[in-house]
Parts: C-alpha cells; structure tokens; sequence
C-alpha cells in the first residue's frame, strides 16, 4: 500500500484514516505538532489516543516533527507547536552540539510515546552547497549517532532539488549516514494545484528517490500526484489527503493563523481523473460526464461521489492504482510505463478541454512530470 495521510487541521483524521486502511487504499498517517495538539483539545483527540486508534485499525502511525517547517519564511503557526515541548530551550535553536541533541532527544521521545517509528527533524535547504545543507548533514548525523534505527528527512524547495550535481553530492553525504529509510519533501512557494514544479525538479527528485531506494525504504511526503515520478523509480509511499495543504508543502501553509480560525485549509474535492493525470473543478467534471460519459469512464474509472470524504476516497484510490501500474518490472520499464501514461494524458488534456473550457491542462499537470520522466530516462540510457 502506498498512500498515506499528512495530517489535517480537520477532526476527520482518526475515521477517515481508519475507513482507508480497513478498505484497503491507505496505509497510516502521519502527525504533524504543527497541525494537532498532543493533548485532547476538545475538537481533536490526543496524539496517544490518534495513534492508538490508527495502529489498533492495522494502520501504520507516524509522528514528524516538522523541525523544517520553522524555516518557511513567515512561519508562525505555533498554536499547537509549543505545547508540544520539542526543544530544551528556544525554539529552532540548532546553534550547539547540545541543543540539537537535546531536539532530537525530545522527538523521539515523542515518537517511542506514540508508537512511532522514529523520524529525525532536519532543517529546510535551497542550496545544497552551504551552511543550511550543512546544518542539515550535521542533525542528520546527530540523529543517527543517537539512533541508527532512525529514519531521515530530506526537505528542500525547488532550487534544492533542481541543483545537479551539487544535489547529489549532498545526497551521497547524507546516504552514508545509513539510515532505516527516508522521507523526502518538496517545498513550495505557493499553495496551488497543479504544483508549480519544472522539469528540472522532478529529474532532482528521481534521481535522488532512485539513488536512496536501492536499499532503504523511501517515502515521499505531501507528494500527492506530483511524486509519481518517484513511485515508478523506487519510492515505496506518497502523502495525500483530503485538503490542499496535505497535497502540497507550501510556505504558506506554515504562516500564523487568523484569529477567526481562516486558514485551515479547504476541502480539495475536484475529482481527480486517473488517464490525465491530474484533477477537474467538480463543474467541469459535470459537464464533461454529461456530455460524453462514456470519456469520463474511460479516463477515469469507478464512481465519484458529491462528498468531500467520496472524493479522498476516489483520489486515493487513483494514487493506488498509479502505485500499482508502476510497482513490476524493472525501474526502466516503470518509467516506460510512466512516460506512456503522461504521453496519453497529454493526448486527453485537449479533448477534455474543447468539452469543459477548462484552462488548465497538460501544460501544468503532464508537461513537467513528462519532461522530468524523460530527463530521467535520458539520464540512464533509455531514452
């Protein structure tokens, strides 16, 4: 199985993820101490009793400190944050030796608390090539030193991850280290979908998922349809959910909330169509069913329902069936496969786009992915 749930500001985790895992097209969830309080606030339940609840369903639980989000500019969503207790004295203070041990220490307490594999926090990296990639290399290896059965976050913005040569020498690096696995993410300036990711992007992220897989288990968080690239090279899991921010990571989504609660993230429910490789607003959906149904189900099979949990529950299985075409054969022919799927999609985008009007199409939801797939396939001699 390889979907699992980012946490959400929602109370709707615990049932929904439940339902997943009994049903077969989620594998576990993860908690953010930015997103839910570690005690029960009388809206969400505790982190114990979350964890308990996942676990007892056969679902897997994760905690991840997030230690990378208190470096998107203007985070200050520390509502729930600081009750947390993550740091030994203030926070986001990697400066010593002590300090970040005294981190990590706190996290993984947390985590053995909770049941949950251990995660180590990282910092949030542009360049591969300077003090913040160092710090990160440095807490990494703090981690590992503490706990080899750790595993280790990877999270970078686009610069990071289209860098080359400097990106995979800071991989190399990281990759010696010798981990139990990996969490990758890819931040982002803007919280929109399609993501605005390049071509260059993707090949950095395939690159990296393939490199880091050959041994270790590797899962690529708030990747969503975006990190399907990484599941035909390796990756073993992408996170999703049922709203825009446990799609995508972006800065904004780590800004102070509003005082009237605005800002929690909205329900993402635009059906999601597995042979474009991306998703439609629910009225362009209508009138692409209306007028040709018979296309609707051909490019996306089984039923989407109204709803917002029948929408995650369509979405998510899509992420499956993606995870399923591209888990046989050889990483060379996975990525046949997937450059086959993106070619086809392109081919689609213009007839579901004469049908609906919609604006959006291959230019944003293949083009790039395709582009990066084919860099990839380039890079190995495939292509």
């Amino acid at each position: 199985m390889s979907v699992f749930v980012q946490d959400t500001a929602r109370n709707t985790l615990i049932p929904w993820v439940k339902k997943g895992v009994t049903d077969g097209y989620v594998r576990g969830a993860v908690l953010s101490p930015f997103t839910s309080p570690p005690e029960a606030n009388g809206f969400k339940k505790s982190a114990v009793d979350t964890s308990d609840a996942i676990r007892e369903a056969g679902g897997e639980f994760w905690f991840d400190p997030t230690t990378h989000g208190l470096d998107m500019p203007r985070a200050g969503d520390f509502r729930f944050y600081d009750d947390w207790e993550l740091w030994p004295e203030v926070r986001g203070d990697l400066s010593s030796h002590a300090l970040r041990s005294g981190h990590i220490a706190r996290v993984f307490d947390h985590q053995r608390r909770l049941s949950s594999p251990l995660l180590a926090p990282t910092t949030l990296v542009s360049y591969p090539d300077s003090q913040r990639s160092q710090l990160a290399l440095t807490l990494s290896r703090d981690a590992v030193d503490i706990d080899q059965g750790a595993w280790l976050t990877v999270a970078g913005d686009a610069e990071f991850w289209q860098a080359g040569a400097e990106l995979d020498a800071h991989v190399g690096a990281l990759d010696q280290l010798e981990p139990a696995g990996w969490m990758l993410v890819v931040a982002r300036s803007e919280n929109a979908m399609p993501p605005a990711a390049s071509a260059e992007e993707v090949f950095g992220l395939m690159r990296t998922t393939f490199a880091l897989s050959q041994d270790r288990p590797v899962w690529v968080a708030f990747g969503d349809l975006a990190a399907v690239p990484a599941l035909a090279v390796g990756a073993s899991g992408v996170g999703t959910g049922w709203d825009m921010r446990q799609r995508i990571c972006a800065y904004q989504d780590f800004e102070e909330r509003l005082a009237n609660g605005a800002g929690g993230g909205s329900w993402y429910q635009r059906p999601s169509l597995e042979r474009l490789m991306g998703s439609l607003k629910q009225g362009d959906f209508q009138v692409l069913r209306s007028e040709n149904q018979r296309f609707q189900e051909a490019i996306t099979p089984g039923t989407i329902g109204p709803k917002p949990q029948e929408a995650f529950v369509h979405h998510a299985r899509v992420l499956v069936s993606l995870a399923n075409a591209l888990e046989t054969g050889t990483v060379r022919e996975r990525c046949v496969e997937l450059r086959e799927r993106y070619l086809e999609a392109r081919e689609n985008w213009p007839r579901v786009q004469a049908i609906t009007g919609t604006a959006t199409g291959a230019s944003r939801w293949v083009d790039p992915f395709r582009a990066g797939t084919e860099m990839f396939m380039e890079s190995e001699g495939w292509l």
